[in-house]
């Protein structure tokens, strides 16, 4: 004699998928660790960001050091170099400009030449050094680019 198996609706399967617990770590897991995988690389990328802001920061002041230890000697080339030989960074854009001028009371820098500190200013005309380094950035899991810039301006004489 063969028996007969009672077909059981589809809402018992239902009710006992809804009951069974197993596996519910495992899913809990690949949910929460898809997020903390998204926040540990958003920070590794903003870490990486600042890094190379440091190393610009960092290569302008060593340009704008050797400018002011060997001012009679320190060309615009020599500035340029100093900067992108101090930065592990490739396509650093460096500008250097030596033919500035300002007034000893602090006032606003002007092209030598074109102005002098006589008038309404007192103090005597004295040369300055601008450095500027720029750098493009490129995230890693943003689109899109950041330029980075670092600027130095000091006496030379």
């Amino acid at each position: 004699m063969i028996m007969k198996q009672k077909r059981r609706p589809i809402s018992h399967f239902l009710n006992v998928f809804r009951r069974n617990e197993r596996g519910s770590s495992a899913i809990e897991l690949a949910m929460i660790s898809s997020i903390l995988a998204i926040i540990l690389l958003n920070i590794v990328d903003i870490a990486i960001f600042m890094f190379h802001k440091m190393d610009i920061t960092s290569a302008v002041r060593a340009g704008t050091q050797y400018a002011l230890v060997d001012t009679q000697n320190s060309t615009p080339a020599l500035i340029t170099a100093v900067v992108q030989d101090s930065s592990n960074l490739l396509n650093v854009n460096v500008t250097v400009n030596d033919t500035m001028c300002g007034c000893s009371d602090g006032g606003t820098l002007f092209s030598c030449g074109t102005n002098t500190c006589a008038g309404e200013t007192t103090g005597r005309t004295q040369h300055y050094t601008q450095i500027s380094a720029d750098y493009t950035h490129t995230w890693l899991f943003y689109p899109g680019t950041i330029s980075i810039t670092a600027n130095s301006t000091i006496r030379t004489q």
